[in-house]
């Protein structure tokens, strides 16, 4: 039999353990989120949007995006800022609204657009915002939307450059994205690469990706050089890691193994909305931050 005192010491061991072990696996995945932009479009969708700069700083967050900087009643970039400068967060991008850039009689509208998020990122801090707008104008041919969203591109590109601001044009999917002209790295790559600008880059979504075409790391390999930023979702679903068919701890490994030092934004929807167990879902699969 133990004596009591030698009982008490066991068990207050096992607790201070217990304790240490807890703690740790609280702080574990502050200490790995470095590498995340969380973004707040898609997370803590049940509170409203000005509420949930908080919570990604609560979770362990420095770094958000979201979509629009112009929502209404008063939220706008300014707006935005004063919440993330509140709470201790930087801003990684945005994604506004776009006019269909492959329709050349819109390019027009197109500048004014771009002219006002260059303004918006300026106002934000950061240094690059989503550029979709492909989507698929009746009455014209696949090669004549190719060739107008290539022009709108070459349009914007000294205006993306004199402000130091990056356009990230993003392709779809052709399983639940329809209408889109762009989807999978193959036909964005190629137009990217056209146009042949520091300030004009691909967002790499692997959600979209593993939809669309698959073979994640060989693909993301020979795209890497137009690459500006990345996304991540699991599939199907488009939740956290884990709960879908994607290799993330292998996916992650080969994205920081190719060189690429960025933010990962995880625009994906909590698997309940439960944050908590999306945040332990990615806290281990990236140490770079």
């Amino acid at each position: 039999m133990v004596d009591l005192s030698r009982r008490t010491a066991l068990a207050t061991a096992v607790m201070g353990a217990a304790a240490a072990n807890l703690t740790g696996a609280q702080a574990q995945p502050r200490a790995n989120l470095g590498g995340y932009a969380v973004n707040l479009d898609c997370w803590f969708r049940d509170v409203p949007f000005e509420q949930r700069f908080k919570l990604a700083r609560q979770a362990g967050f420095r770094t958000i995006e979201f979509w629009r900087a112009r929502r209404g009643q008063g939220v706008d970039a300014t707006a935005i800022r004063r919440l993330a400068d509140e709470n201790g967060l930087v801003i990684e991008q945005f994604a506004p609204e776009w006019p269909r850039l492959s329709d050349p009689r819109l390019h027009g509208e197109l500048v004014k657009t771009i002219e006002a998020a260059i303004a918006d990122a300026k106002i934000l801090g950061c240094t690059q915002f989503t550029l979709v707008g492909h989507h698929i104008v009746d009455g014209m041919t696949r090669e004549a939307m190719i060739a107008g969203y290539t022009t709108g591109l070459m349009r914007i590109a000294p205006l993306l450059e004199a402000a130091g601001v990056t356009a990230l044009v993003e392709p779809f999917n052709t399983v639940n994205h329809l209408n889109h002209l762009l989807n999978g790295s193959q036909p964005a790559y190629a137009m990217v690469k056209s146009v042949n600008s520091p300030r004009v880059k691909l967002l790499w979504d692997f959600y979209h990706m593993q939809l669309e075409e698959g073979d994640l790391i060989q693909k993301f390999k020979a795209g890497f050089d137009q690459v500006g930023y990345i996304q991540i979702g699991d599939v199907p679903g488009r939740h956290e890691p884990g709960t879908g068919e994607i290799n993330h701890a292998n996916l992650i490994h080969a994205i920081r193994a190719n060189g690429y030092n960025g933010k990962i934004g995880l625009e994906f929807m909590p698997l309940l909305d439960n944050w908590r167990a999306a945040v332990k879902a990615v806290a281990g699969l990236d140490t770079s931050g």
